[in-house]
């Protein structure tokens, strides 16, 4: 893995290659004490100075630092400079007003005068990964570490959330080295888990869960709409919650359900009992025969009878599922942030 200095110097190579016709580059390090500077000049003679900050691999926990460090030249323009940055950490860099460029090709620089903005898209996954047993957040039992991690309060240790969320303790340890690695949890001097920020945990899952690559989707039509099958799966006897736009609490949807999303034990026999036209086009309905019983846990029965997801899995399921519904999964974010005793527990 490169050095600091030669990502340094990698990430001064590939700015001079992006900037326009007319336009320089150099470094002005020497002026400005120990932090590396670079100007750049327009065509007609306007600079920029820009501080630059040099760094491996920049998880979210470690922005804040990065913030801080690259705003003690107060006069000059922010650039951080990694090896890889990951979606997440790019949109929260652009959030706090830090340009960004890592040596894969994501880039994004905005100056103001001289004018001038740049955006290029690089790797959305790491190319050089730490070495461990976990790489990425896919799979079963990923995902139930992750809700267990989103839908329990810490602090609690890892036995103490595998018995309560039912996930494997073996691969909720994975998962939280994971995660602790990108700054999203912190951890006790014993290993406790003192704090998540389980709205990015979240996030990260979606990066890598993908709704109709884990589970099998049916489509399904009903003729009569979604308040006949409303109607009917309360009285179905078979196991089902509702996910994607059905599965957003009352009152939280930003449009109405136009497709339900269903999961269910079997999608053909539970089209049958239901009534529904399994289609190749044209549905209102997809029933889901999940890939592990992990999304069913911590559904509820809300007061009109339908039986929702708990409302970490059906974020993702908005995140990645029929429709892509990122108003809905922005929208569901919000009332999760404003209303976590609502359906958050104690391990």
């Amino acid at each position: 893995m490169l050095s600091e200095t030669a990502i340094l110097r990698e990430g001064y190579d590939a700015l001079q290659g992006l900037l326009p016709p007319g336009w320089s580059c150099s470094s002005v390090a020497e002026r400005r004490g120990s932090d590396p500077q670079v100007a750049l000049r327009s065509p007609d003679d306007v600079v920029a100075e820009l501080v630059v900050e040099a760094k491996r691999r920049v998880p979210l926990g470690v922005i804040p630092q990065v913030r801080a460090a690259l705003s003690r030249a107060a006069t000059a323009t922010p650039l951080l400079v990694a090896g890889w940055l990951s979606p997440l950490s790019r949109a929260e860099l652009t959030a706090v007003g830090i340009n960004y460029l890592d040596l894969t090709g994501n880039v994004d620089l905005r100056l103001d005068r001289p004018g001038l903005y740049i955006h290029t898209s690089g790797a959305d996954r790491d190319p050089e990964p730490a070495s461990s047993t976990l790489a990425s957040l896919k799979g079963a039992g990923a995902a139930r570490a992750v809700r267990a991690l989103a839908d329990f309060m810490p602090p609690y240790g890892v036995r103490q959330l595998a018995e309560a969320s039912g996930a494997s303790a073996p691969v909720l340890s994975r998962v939280l080295a994971l995660v602790e690695r990108e700054g999203l949890v912190t951890r006790g001097t014993r290993g406790a888990v003192e704090t998540v920020a389980w709205a990015n945990v979240l996030r990260r899952w979606g990066e890598d869960y993908g709704f109709q690559r884990s589970h099998r989707a049916v489509p399904c039509l009903e003729p009569r709409g979604i308040s006949a099958l409303t109607r009917k799966l309360l009285i179905s006897s078979g196991s089902w919650a509702a996910t994607g736009t059905m599965g957003v609490p009352p009152g939280v949807a930003v449009v109405p359900v136009q497709l339900a999303t269903v999961y269910v034990e079997s999608p053909e026999r539970s089209a049958a009992a239901l009534g529904l036209k399994i289609v190749e086009s044209g549905a209102n309905v997809v029933l889901v025969e999940p890939a592990d019983a992990g999304v069913y846990a911590r559904s509820l029965r809300g007061d009109d009878g339908i039986v929702r997801c708990a409302p970490s899995q059906v974020y993702a399921d908005l995140l990645t599922g029929p429709g892509r519904g990122s108003a809905e999964a922005a929208a569901l974010m919000e009332w999760m942030e404003a209303n976590e005793s609502a359906w958050r527990r104690r391990a």
